[in-house]
């Protein structure tokens, strides 16, 4: 046993109890992140996508950061638990036909109308999972960045139509990594881009498809995204 001293009470905690806490946290974090993965394996195009994107992630928020820039909601996350759960953005393609995520070549209207529901399922996916795991704190955001992540700054993206900031800073972030890696990334209907022209691409949809200010942060911190593509290629 040990004393905890808390607002001048004095309490008993079981170390033991807190030991098994640990573990449980730690069980349940392993176990998403293999569910993470097992939905990536089933796309050979997307291998390393999560390292990537959390790696994106991370370089802008740390940049945020030094810059004092959206620190109203940054100030109140754990940055660790919201990078780790960039890892569940994309759990919403377990739901996906394999002849629509594997094919090779580029999907019918339809089919694309069928891929996008993928946002959706992600969101019903960590709420189920939510049932049963006591990481609320990680399943709120990954519920956030698996549900947002394809929002447009003019509201055109999907799948709730959210506008400029409505759209929570979770999607704004993750709309640049997820677009700057595919873009760099070779996929079954298209060859690699250069870094140079993803980041041209992405500068042309600031003010459109993402956050202005975030795009400026992106091609401040855009070496840093072309050595991580480098080093988990």
């Amino acid at each position: 046993m040990k004393e905890l001293i808390l607002n001048g009470i004095t309490q008993e905690i079981n170390i033991t109890d807190l030991t098994q806490a640990r573990m449980v946290i730690r069980f349940q974090n392993s176990l998403l992140k293999t569910i993470a993965e097992l939905v990536e394996f089933r796309d050979s195009f997307t291998g390393g996508h999560i390292e990537r994107t959390r790696s994106y992630v991370s370089v802008l928020l740390g940049e945020l950061l030094k810059k004092g820039i959206y620190t109203q909601e940054i100030d109140s996350w754990d940055l660790s638990v919201v990078i780790n759960s960039v890892q569940l953005h994309d759990v919403g393609k377990i739901a996906v036909p394999d002849s629509i995520l594997q094919k090779p070549g580029r999907l019918t209207a339809e089919e694309f109308d069928e891929m996008k529901k993928h946002a959706s399922f992600g969101e019903e996916v960590i709420e189920r999972i939510g049932k049963c795991a006591e990481s609320e704190e990680f399943l709120k955001h990954a519920k956030i960045f698996a549900g947002t992540h394809h929002e447009k700054w003019d509201g055109s993206g999907y799948p709730h139509g959210l506008k400029g900031e409505n759209i929570p800073l979770q999607g704004r972030l993750m709309a640049i990594a997820d677009v700057y890696d595919a873009l760099v990334s070779k996929r079954s209907y298209k060859e690699a881009l250069s870094h140079e022209k993803a980041v041209s691409i992405i500068t042309d949809g600031k003010g459109a498809h993402f956050d202005p200010t975030l795009v400026d942060i992106f091609i401040e911190t855009a070496n840093k995204f072309k050595e991580i593509a480098e080093t988990y290629k």
